[in-house]
């Protein structure tokens, strides 16, 4: 018998000018990203918690605090040039991360925060179901780190992301539930309660209405001439 041959090693072919340049572009890019989404994080986290500390009040000042830290952070992100898309996780895994160091609620914290990130993606024109998934993709890493519950607070997210992606109009809020339920598929009750939050659609309800009424008033006429007879 033969011996099977064994399969040719390829050798990569030496880089020129040319693949040197772009591989060391591309390594450095990628390092320079990762450092700037990690200071996100650190900032934002900083602001919320010790905007939230001094004033002392987490629960009354815990919305406006976190608006207005997202707001900032989001148009930091537009002057550096990072875009929206690429920082939406670290602004959301900050905010969560700070509210969790004050004793705050995180599930307050990222429904007001993808509300915001929403809002503004909207209002820019950038692609809101990407910046809503980056969002809770924040928001779930940051409550998994700090040992929260994830299915509570992953679920408030989503529940303020297809909320503010309705006031856009109800196909931007079905496409914001589609891509969330595969961000958060495995999380404990969140699939269920995107499906019933996107289901609500303006159109359902108003074709149910009618079908019940007249079955009602039909039902009570029904009874009436019974009791006279």
């Amino acid at each position: 018998m033969r011996s099977a041959k064994p399969a040719p090693i390829v050798v990569p072919a030496s880089l020129g000018r040319a693949g040197n340049a772009v591989r060391d572009g591309i390594v450095n890019s990628l390092t320079t990203l990762t450092r700037i989404e990690g200071e996100i994080v650190v900032l934002v986290r900083s602001a919320v918690s010790g905007t939230l500390g001094t004033a002392g009040t987490v629960a009354d000042e815990l919305v406006v605090v976190v608006r207005d830290v997202v707001a900032g952070a989001v148009q930091a992100t537009e002057q550096v040039g990072t875009g929206l898309i690429a920082s939406a996780k670290s602004i959301a895994k900050g905010v969560v991360l700070g509210v969790h160091e004050v004793g705050g609620d995180m599930a307050t914290a990222a429904a007001e925060t993808v509300k915001t990130i929403i809002r503004h993606a909207a209002a820019v024109g950038a692609d809101v179901s990407s910046v809503a998934r980056g969002a809770v993709d924040g928001i779930v890493e940051a409550t998994a780190e700090t040992g929260g519950n994830v299915g509570r607070v992953a679920t408030a997210a989503v529940r303020g992301a297809i909320k503010a992606a309705g006031e856009v109009g109800t196909d931007t809020a079905r496409t914001v539930a589609d891509v969330l339920a595969g961000a958060v598929r495995g999380v404990k009750g969140v699939r269920g309660a995107t499906a019933r939050k996107a289901a609500k659609a303006p159109g359902k309800k108003a074709a149910k209405k009618p079908a019940k009424k007249p079955a009602k008033k039909s039902a009570k006429k029904a009874t009436r001439r019974a009791l006279k007879r």
